[in-house]
């Protein structure tokens, strides 16, 4: 983790109430992994007081460029939204771990809801430059919370919407089930959005004895691991693991769902 000034470089709506926002990658750090996150100082001033995380959702090596996809929720994320080219990020970065590669000749699926499209539009583009062939499942609650188009370039995404509006009418879970996934297969499964998505993917992913790894979404106070705002219940003696530093990233086993 380092504490860098960046510049941003673009700042648009992708959705409604979503936006890619593309910033200078600080000379001299690694490239990020995906599922890793970074925190981002708003504005220079008492309020709001805490940086807010946001996951990596792109990285091209070439330019030095990398991006986050959020969603605007409240006043910081409302500021965000404001903020033009040219202007400068303060930044912890990066952070958390990242998900597992998988093993050879294993089916990928990448199932993604909400702002979780982000991080697992990253794995994606990573899987294919490395020869791989994921099935990338997108779900919203409709078309006007589906991404850009540019944005889904070259990944091959099935689109799942509640009401829908577009490609599969139902939920991701509802397209996993429908598309036969893990019959006979050996398969693994990422995700990362909302909780209820998560729960319910983990709950087939047991049922079917496949492996899946969760990218958490969580609220976090310092995002270091001092505060314990982003605890979540997990199996075993510790009883509670810290998205911020034993995260985002876990094995979908460990975590207790029916708590969410």
């Amino acid at each position: 983790m380092e504490h860098h000034a960046t510049l941003v470089l673009r700042n648009r709506s992708i959705a409604r109430d979503y936006h890619e926002l593309l910033f200078a990658w600080p000379d001299g750090l690694p490239p990020p992994r995906p599922g890793q996150f970074l925190t981002i100082r708003v504005v220079e001033a008492a309020m709001p007081l805490l940086r807010r995380p946001f996951a990596v959702s792109s990285f091209d090596a070439r330019s030095r460029t990398a991006g986050i996809i959020y969603q605007r929720r409240g006043p910081a994320t409302t500021l965000l939204a404001a903020a033009d080219a040219g202007d400068m990020l303060d930044m912890l970065v990066p952070l958390g771990n990242w998900f597992p590669e998988p093993e050879p000749e294993m089916k990928v699926v990448l199932a993604a809801g909400g702002i979780g499209m982000g991080p697992i539009f990253y794995f994606a583009r990573e899987l294919r430059l490395a020869g791989g062939e994921p099935l990338l499942v997108l779900g919203a609650r409709g078309v006007a919370h589906l991404p850009a188009e540019d944005l889904l370039d070259g990944l091959d995404a099935n689109v799942c919407t509640d009401d829908g509006s577009r490609g599969f009418p139902g939920t991701v879970l509802d397209y996993i089930e429908h598309s036969g996934i893990g019959k006979g297969e050996r398969c693994v499964i990422y995700g990362c959005g909302p909780t209820p998505m998560l729960a319910a993917v983990a709950a087939f992913a047991r049922e079917r004895q496949l492996p899946f790894w969760v990218s958490m979404e969580q609220t976090m106070g310092c995002a270091v691991g001092a505060c314990m705002g982003c605890a979540i219940p997990v199996h075993g003696p510790a009883r509670y693991a810290r998205v911020c530093t034993e995260g985002p990233v876990f094995d979908a086993r460990e975590i207790v769902w029916t708590s969410h």
